[in-house]
């Protein structure tokens, strides 16, 4: 656009050096309209190139807009899968305790190893249920006692007795 400029006013320059020549010969309206149907043009074209600029202009916008879009997007299932690895890992590690906690119960493992026992099903699961699953108990869990479900309303009615 700027080449457009440049060549604009070299043109208005020499219609300029054009005029003030045709003062001196007398043919100052013949040039006087030529100066305007080239000026009319270039007005024109002028127009017409604001026209496609702001055309492109406007795609450009829309261009930047979708891509704006798209990104957040992205990012959104970027930090729902954040959320989503959380969940598994914390998964994995409730279905470990649970499975450690198991093999005590069985009398497999006995309860101070189970940091250690749990260590070991997280880093290698199927070596840790290799190990375990077929184990003979170390320790007689039949007399054990169960453990159980405290009843909710005991436990409010504890809370109350203890506020007053």
């Amino acid at each position: 656009m700027s080449e457009d400029v440049t060549q604009l006013k070299q043109t208005i320059k020499e219609l300029q050096e054009q005029l003030d020549e045709a003062k001196a010969d007398n043919s100052f309206d013949e040039l006087k309209s030529k100066y305007e149907k080239v000026i009319e043009d270039k007005n024109k074209e002028i127009a017409e190139l604001s026209k496609a600029n702001t055309l492109i202009q406007e795609k450009m916008d829309t261009t930047v807009d979708n891509l704006n879009d798209e990104v957040k997007a992205k990012l959104e299932m970027a930090e729902q899968l954040q959320d989503l690895n959380k969940t598994v890992e914390e998964l994995v590690v409730d279905k470990a305790e649970a499975t450690v906690d198991t093999f005590i119960q069985q009398g497999k493992i006995l309860p101070a190893q189970r940091e250690t026992a749990l260590k070991l099903c997280l880093s290698d699961n199927d070596t840790f249920l290799d190990l375990y699953k077929d184990a003979k108990p170390i320790i007689d869990t039949t007399n054990a006692p169960k453990a159980r479900k405290v009843n909710d309303s005991i436990v409010d009615g504890l809370k109350d007795y203890f506020k007053n």
